[in-house]
């Protein structure tokens, strides 16, 4: 009997895809943090060096030969995992890849960049203060994103990191950087990149800046648990997630 209901539960398990940057060592352990039941995430991963704006071009090219592996778990969603790989090339570019991708997974499919702006549209939110670990060029891309989205974006900071930098900034850092970024008329601070250790300070954060912060591996596991329905809420990662 008890074989047959842990054979039952085994069934019933959703399995999230995956696509992430090769470089990214955040992102597959924070979702580990997240643990909602009988949801398993299977990672896929795509060739990065640099995070230029011609590194994530290359990188991008490789997306669709990662989403015809990942569609090999049969996943119930997918979501492009890489912040500034889904908006170097702004909504159209973002809208190009999300179909390319969905044609090959033949599943819901959620990216970073648009879970953020989703994100400040739940909340009610169109002052944002940025934070991010880019390069200054990459900076100007996701601004310039953000704006078209109808974001006021009141500040921005870059740590001017690239590849695998970016994964050794170490939590404390992460908050200091919120800190400095954060302005009295903003609304919510977004903090940037699915290769920063920002989930784990997050809920530390809104408690001392009085405002929702978000992080790119927060959104895109918001997106995921919407896409996926059914999913319960989980405390400690910031109000997005509760």
């Amino acid at each position: 009997m008890a074989e047959a209901v842990t054979a039952g539960s085994a069934l019933s398990r959703r399995r999230v895809g995956l696509i992430v940057p090769s470089v990214n060592a955040v992102i597959e352990p924070d979702c580990a943090r997240i643990a909602w039941p009988n949801v398993t995430f299977h990672a896929t991963r795509v060739m990065l060096r640099e995070t230029t704006p011609e590194g994530l071009r290359q990188m991008n090219d490789g997306v669709a030969a990662a989403a015809d592996l990942i569609a090999s778990v049969t996943p119930d969603v997918v979501a492009f995992a890489c912040t500034s790989g889904s908006f170097i090339d702004g909504e159209e570019g973002l809208a190009r890849q999300i179909a390319s991708i969905e044609a090959r997974v033949g599943c819901p499919v959620v990216s970073t960049s648009r879970c953020i702006v989703a994100a400040m549209a739940h909340l009610n939110a169109t002052k944002v203060a940025l934070a991010t670990p880019y390069l200054d060029e990459v900076n100007a891309a996701e601004l310039a994103f953000l704006e078209s989205h109808g974001l006021t974006v009141t500040n921005l900071r870059g740590l001017g990191l690239s590849g695998k930098a970016i994964r050794e900034v170490p939590p404390e850092r992460v908050k200091e950087l919120v800190r400095d970024v954060d302005t009295p008329d903003s609304e919510a601070i977004f903090v940037s990149c699915t290769d920063l250790r920002a989930l784990e300070v997050a809920e530390e954060l809104e408690n001392e800046c009085g405002k929702p912060v978000l992080t790119s591996n927060q959104v895109t596991l918001w997106g995921v648990r919407n896409a996926l329905g059914g999913v319960p809420a989980v405390t400690g990662y910031g109000n997005l997630l509760a």
